[in-house]
This record gives C-alpha cells, sequence and structure tokens, in this order.
C-alpha cells in the first residue's frame, strides 16, 4: 500500500497460533529514519509500543517488540487468545520532499490490520454404544478455534487405513465463549467375518496444523491355556479353559477375569456370587452363565445361594470377533475359609490350597477313631487273659482259707446228690493220700 511518499506494506488480516509467535507487518519501502513509532490495539487506553530512536524504547504490552525483519512490524510472544483484534501502525518520518534546502518535516502515516488468533483442539474424546454387530461411535473435539471437522477411518490388522464414507453422521456445533465444540456421530454395522482392528476418529484443525487421531480397538475375549473344545451348547468349537490355568497376568489385551464373593472355597449352604469382566475388549461382550445343563443366565453376574457341595460353573464371554468358555469351581467348606480367599477379589480368579490346620470334623473323626482302637485293643487284652488263665494284675496276697471237707456236717436238708459227691470227692483225695496195695 503506498500512502503518501511512504510505502508501508502490511496484510490486511494475520493469522496467529495460541502460544506461538504473531507477526504483524508495518514495513517501509524504501527505509526511511524513523522520527516516531506507534503500536496501538483498537480499544486499548494506551499504546502497547512506542519507539523514538533518539531517547526511549519503550513496550506497554510486555510480549511486544519490534520484529528483527524490520525497523517498524512488531512481534507478540506468546500470543494469547485475548491478543486477538485491530492493530494500528503508525510510523513518523522526515521528509524534506528531497530539497536539502528547507529544513524537514515530519510525516505520519498509519496502516490498520486484523490479528486472528487461532487455537487448536484442547480435547477430543470418543464414546460408543454398542448392540450385537451394531455401533454407534461419538467423537467429539473441544475447545477449538475455528471449529474443527472430522472424519473416521478404519483400520485393517494388516495396518491398511481407508476413510469410511457413506456414514449415517449427526454433526452439531457448539460455540463456548470465544471457542467451539465439535460433536459427530457415526452408526457402523460390523458384517459378518469382518476383519478390523481399529475405528479411528480424526480430528483436523487446517488453521493451526493440527491432527489428532482418537481410535477406537477392536478386541475380542481371550483366556489362557485355551483348548478348542465342541460343546452340546454351541454348534461351532469354542476356547475353553479353566480359571486355575489362567497365570494373573495382565498384559494380555482382552483377558477375562472372574472374581468371586465371598469367594472360590464357602461354608456349607451360603452364598456365593461371581462376577466376569474383559477389560480392553471391544465391541463390549456378553456374558452367559450356566452349570450342568441348565438353562443359562445372562449378565455380568451369577449369584448362588445356598451352595451345598462343591460344584463348576461356566461362563460365555462373546463379542462379534470371538468367544471364550471359562470353568469356574466353587468348593464348599466346613472351616473358616478365610485364609482361601483374597479380601479385595479383584484381578484374575486364583484358588490357593489350604496350608495350616484341620476343620472341626477332621478332629472329631480323628478322636474317636483313638477310643475305638484303645477299645479294642482293652478288650483283647482281657479276653486273652481269662483264657490262658493268667492274671495281669497282681492283687494283694492274702493267707488261704483251708476248708476240710471232713469235718462239715450234714443237714437233714443236703440233697443226697451232694451228699454222694462229696462222698466221692473226699474218697477220692483219700485214696490218693492211701494208695491201695
Amino acid at each position: 500500500t503506498l500512502i503518501g511518499t511512504v510505502d508501508l506494506k502490511y496484510d490486511d488480516v494475520s493469522y496467529a497460533t495460541v502460544q506461538q509467535k504473531a507477526f504483524l507487518r508495518c514495513g517501509m519501502m524504501p527505509v526511511q529514519p524513523i522520527k516516531e513509532l506507534w503500536w496501538f490495539k483498537t480499544g486499548a487506553e494506551e499504546p502497547i509500543y512506542y519507539y523514538d530512536p533518539t531517547s526511549i524504547e519503550a513496550a506497554v504490552m510486555e510480549r511486544a517488540k519490534r520484529s528483527s525483519r524490520d525497523n517498524t512490524s512488531l512481534e507478540i510472544y506468546p500470543t494469547q487468545l485475548d491478543d486477538e483484534g485491530e492493530y494500528i501502525c503508525r510510523v513518523v518520518v522526515w521528509d524534506n520532499t528531497g530539497n536539502s534546502t528547507k529544513p524537514s518535516i515530519p510525516i505520519s502515516r498509519e496502516a490498520r490490520m486484523m490479528l486472528k488468533v487461532n487455537v487448536p483442539p484442547e480435547k477430543v474424546e470418543i464414546t460408543h454404544l454398542t448392540s450385537g454387530r451394531n455401533l454407534s461411535l461419538r467423537c467429539k473435539s473441544e475447545g477449538a478455534k475455528p471449529p474443527a471437522d472430522i472424519l473416521w477411518t478404519k483400520t485393517s490388522p494388516d495396518g491398511v487405513e481407508t476413510e469410511l464414507h457413506d456414514l449415517t453422521k449427526v454433526r452439531e456445533i457448539e460455540p463456548t465463549g470465544d471457542l467451539y465444540d465439535t460433536a459427530e456421530q457415526i452408526f457402523y454395522h460390523l458384517e459378518e467375518n469382518e476383519m478390523i482392528a481399529k475405528i479411528s476418529c480424526v480430528v483436523r484443525h487446517h488453521n493451526t496444523n493440527t491432527t489428532i487421531y482418537k481410535n477406537i480397538t477392536f478386541v475380542s475375549p481371550a483366556i489362557q491355556n485355551a483348548l478348542k473344545v465342541t460343546m452340546q451348547r454351541f454348534a461351532d468349537p469354542v476356547l475353553y479353559s479353566s480359571i486355575e490355568n489362567q497365570d494373573g497376568q495382565d498384559n494380555v489385551a482382552g483377558l477375562v477375569k472372574i472374581s468371586a464373593d465371598p469367594g472360590f472355597k464357602v461354608l456349607y449352604n451360603t452364598s456365593v456370587t461371581l462376577k466376569a469382566s474383559a477389560p480392553g475388549v471391544f465391541p463390549e461382550p456378553r456374558y452367559l452363565w450356566w452349570v450342568g445343563d441348565q438353562t443359562g443366565i445372562a449378565g455380568r453376574e451369577l449369584h448362588i445361594t445356598n451352595l451345598e457341595e462343591d460344584k463348576s460353573y461356566f461362563v460365555l464371554a462373546e463379542n462379534p470377533l470371538g468367544r471364550v468358555v471359562l470353568q469356574i469351581p466353587v468348593y464348599v467348606t466346613s472351616a473358616d475359609y478365610s485364609q482361601w480367599n483374597d479380601s479385595s477379589n479383584d484381578g484374575d480368579a486364583r484358588i490357593t490350597d489350604a496350608s495350616s490346620g484341620l476343620d472341626t470334623g477332621a478332629i472329631i473323626g480323628i478322636v474317636i477313631g483313638v477310643l475305638i482302637v484303645v477299645f479294642f485293643i482293652g478288650f483283647a487284652v482281657w479276653y486273652w487273659t481269662i483264657r490262658d488263665g493268667t492274671q495281669v494284675f497282681s492283687p494283694k496276697k492274702e493267707k488261704p482259707h483251708v476248708v476240710d471237707e471232713e469235718t462239715i456236717p450234714f443237714r437233714s436238708t443236703d440233697k443226697p446228690l451232694m451228699r454222694t459227691i462229696s462222698t466221692q470227692t473226699l474218697e477220692g483225695r483219700r485214696s490218693r493220700r492211701e494208695p491201695s496195695i
């Protein structure tokens, strides 16, 4: 732009990014001696910058200074959002119109320009809802100026990225002060056996040359030490394992976890609640519980009441990418089981062995068994003692009482049989003392 004898070159509109350097061009061609340089911002009470080569250089705005490109352009660093607005560059030069015999006179010229401050997105988030193979994805960019653009891509397992076209979209732009929030929602249907690794929300802010990716990674449920087995409930083979075969590592994407409250060992005739989770799995899996040939129960949790015996329960975790089955043994005990169960009940299901103490029933059984053995041993000793005519114990010796059967008078009431027996006995003794010749 040519102003009188001074050629001021400036831009009607200049752009800057917040926290970056702003450059307001106001240059002279040709360069002439400067008497004064003023920079104003419309609406401000004082100039933001003043320069007098003979005496002073003052920057009312501490972030403002003359540009190193020339003597009159202005730089602001770091740029803030409220720096946006109209600026006035006023240059005062000495001009004698080429006649050295006349005194120079000051000539003042002004140029007006706009500064636009751009702000990249401060935050990008993605949310989702799933129903089987139908996905509802919503991406939101917050705090941008001007509003950001949003597009969607999908990436195959081998890393090939393609843009998603012909999607049903709903876009909203909402101002929040001087900034803007942009939200876009899409609806996507996963085809049967579709190979997909992730869907990305790509937020592009052209004014600040900013691109932000927010990904939704597709992950199927996973278990460790799995075998492919055939179950009557399912037409196709499934991956199967037991929680006793899970090593508790958390570095496996989509690992299915089982917790139990109060634990995997419970008291007789009490209740237990089993809970399933699969952190990182997308789309969200559905869960199906069953025991034996009973009808399955859907949901994250299974509540079991009045458990009277050891049982193995099964849970299916399934999403459009895959499915797995875990077996969960639950044990019944009559002892205090607090030493078996982790009080937190977080993380992978682990069943530990009891290593200390016997339960009350076992102790009672041992005592009864010992008493029975002692009884039979005592009975056997007593029996063999009577049979052999030996005395196990030695009672106090007493003087034997001798009865002479010959001196015992017979009463008239004594039976003849008794008399005969006595006589025979007596005769037998006599014959032993006086043997016949």
